[in-house]
């Protein structure tokens, strides 16, 4: 009878082990699964605030009519990327170009009586000092025949024809010295009338070259006055220019978090589309609001501008630092399974894995910072990890390398 017993005893000692004790894959002749691991590392970082802010203009650049006139746009929209040099639009010339043709040719005509005043002006020279030559030989012979006539030595009519000679040519010299100043102030009036065509006609061209409406610099045309064509005054708005360099980010702050913000030089963040975006601190407004306890900061940004930023109001996301940099739990995102109430990972302890349910917050590279669940140093599975279930027997295909340093935020 104890025999009997015996036996029964071993053959179920015999299944409990083939059943409960030798795990699945044995039962089946399959091997161990093979997996990868990694080690959970401890991180300086400085824990963050993801806040959501928009893109702001700080200032545009205005497109405005250089003349009055009729302004006709090219095939430009509200919203449109434009380049430097761009023709945006162009005002009607007709008029100045007419008048610049007159201006032309009453410049023709003054600079050609500039040249025969300068020709008048010559003659006029050499008939002065044709005058005066002739004055002082008259003097002198008024003078030596006056001598005479006191002494009785010619006759007093002789003296008198002298005089007269002389007044004549003193007359003319006179004469002539008039006549070259009137050359002379002739001359410089008009010079000074070939001048001032000159400015008009350097104003008239500017302004057909002004007439053409450029694009000062690259950007996208925020706001169009004109639609089509239409009559503007010099120096209406036609259409407004943002530049990529105008694009600021404003973010309503927590104002807890300010005095750490101020010290931090750069910043981390992503565009409505998730590509990633570097700013820094430029400066708060001083307007609190007091339901929400923030403030609106201004950043400016470092990276280059992406098309979804390209726009007023467009969503982006910067990640705020609340405080210096603390040691912080974080592990690769492949180790990370997802399930209905959160997410697990498999702790690796010898040669087998057990299931943790963890609690995460961040991201930080390609790595997750985990809040809960976890501790340093601990072995955790990165890949192989779909088909496994708590307390299966497994086969590390790589040992654990040595943990990559994460560079603080």
């Amino acid at each position: 009878m104890w025999l009997y017993r015996f036996i029964i005893c071993l053959a179920i000692g015999i299944y409990f082990h083939v059943s409960v004790v030798t795990p699945v894959w044995a039962q089946y002749g399959q091997s161990a699964p093979k997996i990868e691991i990694a080690v959970v590392e401890s991180t300086a970082l400085s824990p963050q605030n993801s806040i959501d802010g928009r893109m702001v203009a700080s200032h545009d650049l205005a497109i405005v009519a250089a003349i009055d006139g009729v302004v006709t746009l090219g095939a430009w929209r509200e919203g449109d990327i434009v380049q430097k040099n761009d023709l945006i639009a162009e005002q009607d010339t007709a008029k100045i170009v007419m008048a610049l043709d007159r201006l032309l040719l009453q410049q023709a005509e003054t600079e050609q009586l500039i040249l025969q005043t300068r020709t008048a002006l010559d003659f006029e020279r050499t008939l002065l000092d044709l005058a005066k030559e002739q004055t002082l030989l008259q003097q002198a012979r008024r003078d030596r025949l006056t001598e005479l006539a006191a002494e009785n030595v010619i006759p007093k009519d002789r003296l008198d024809e002298a005089s007269r000679t002389y007044l004549q040519s003193r007359q003319a010299e006179i004469q002539a010295q008039k006549t070259l100043a009137k050359l002379e102030s002739d001359l410089v009036q008009t010079q000074i009338k070939s001048e001032l065509i000159a400015v008009n006609i350097a104003d008239a061209r500017a302004d057909i070259r002004s007439a053409r409406l450029i694009a000062p610099a690259s950007g996208q045309l925020a706001s169009m006055t004109a639609l089509d064509t239409g009559y503007f005054r010099q120096g209406e708005m036609i259409a407004q220019l943002r530049s990529p360099n105008s694009y600021e980010i404003e973010v309503d702050v927590p104002v807890a978090l300010l005095g750490f913000l101020r010290q931090i030089k750069t910043i981390s963040g992503s565009d409505a589309t998730g590509a990633e975006l570097t700013a820094s601190f430029r400066s708060e407004i001083p307007q609190e609001n007091q339901k929400t306890g923030t403030r609106p900061v201004r950043f400016i940004i470092i990276s280059d501008l992406t098309p979804a930023m390209m726009a007023d109001q467009a969503r982006v996301r910067l990640n705020i630092p609340a405080s210096d940099q603390q040691p912080v739990i974080t592990i690769p995102s492949d180790a990370i399974i997802p399930y209905a109430d959160g997410v697990y990972v498999f702790v690796v302890t010898a040669d087998q894995v057990f299931r943790r349910n963890i609690a995460i917050g961040t991201t930080v590279a390609d790595r997750i910072v985990v809040t809960d669940g976890l501790t340093a140093g601990e072995q955790i599975v990165t890949k192989g990890n779909e088909g496994l279930r708590d307390g299966m027997t497994v086969t590390i295909i790589e040992p654990p390398v040595k943990p990559s340093v994460v560079e603080p935020q």
